[in-house]
């Protein structure tokens, strides 16, 4: 009689046996207890569905001579190494992760109680944060906390709106508010004539929403100018 082929399971000697063990290995001895390849190769398995991770990682630490060498590698470095757009995104993680650790996140801990508020939090930003090409969009719950600040780079006023909006509605926000930065050249009295396009759609469309658009304060030269009203006349 035949006997039966054995079939694999996740002790066997594939890739998923293989990432069984590591899994197990982790959970009873913790992840201290593996190899900076194997570490590295853990994280890989988020990016490599069913493929044996091994030489690929072995290869990225060749290449780049550690594992931290390897997380702080930015994108064009690791594509060049032959690493895919998954793995390049899941090995950015770590890196992100221990920054945020070390630093805090400002988001959920931020409250805007009034506009002297935002001013005072723009005051405190690194001077390379104070982009003159762009929008500083505050995203803002029903508490006025602060669930993000993103710079909307100059563009087209339909383009600029739509991708604040897409954002807004991803984050739940409940209010928005704008500052533009002039740098050392004053604001003129009214207000930034070429944002007001831009600006007017955002009121409108963002009250459609549900989504209050606050105000966009124009700031330079050590003077602050509000855009509201020229924003909702």
């Amino acid at each position: 009689m035949k006997q039966a082929p054995a079939t694999k399971h996740a002790g066997g000697t594939g890739p998923g046996g293989h990432r069984a063990r590591m899994r197990a290995r982790i959970r009873t001895a913790g992840a201290a207890s593996l190899a900076d390849y194997e570490l590295l190769e853990v994280l890989l398995f988020a990016a490599v569905p069913r493929r044996d991770t091994k030489p690929q990682a072995k290869a990225l630490l060749a290449h780049f001579g550690s594992l931290e060498a390897v997380l702080d590698a930015a994108p064009d470095a690791l594509r060049a190494a032959g690493l895919g757009p998954r793995g390049i995104a899941v090995l950015a993680c770590p890196a992100q992760v221990a920054s945020r650790l070390a630093h805090g996140d400002p988001r959920g801990q931020v409250i805007f109680t009034d506009m002297v508020a935002v001013l005072d939090y723009c005051d405190r930003l690194p001077d390379p944060d104070r982009n003159r090409n762009g929008v500083r969009m505050f995203h803002l719950d029903s508490a006025r906390y602060m669930l993000a600040d993103e710079l909307v780079m100059d563009g087209g006023a339909a383009d600029m709106c739509r991708a604040v909006l897409a954002r807004a509605l991803e984050l739940h926000a409940v209010s928005l508010v704008a500052v533009r930065d002039l740098g050392p050249q004053p604001p003129p009295a009214e207000g930034c004539a070429g944002d007001l396009r831009f600006l007017r759609m955002l009121h409108t469309h963002a009250r459609l929403l549900g989504i209050t658009f606050q105000d966009c304060l124009v700031r330079g030269g050590g003077k602050t100018v509000s855009m509201h009203p020229s924003i909702t006349a």
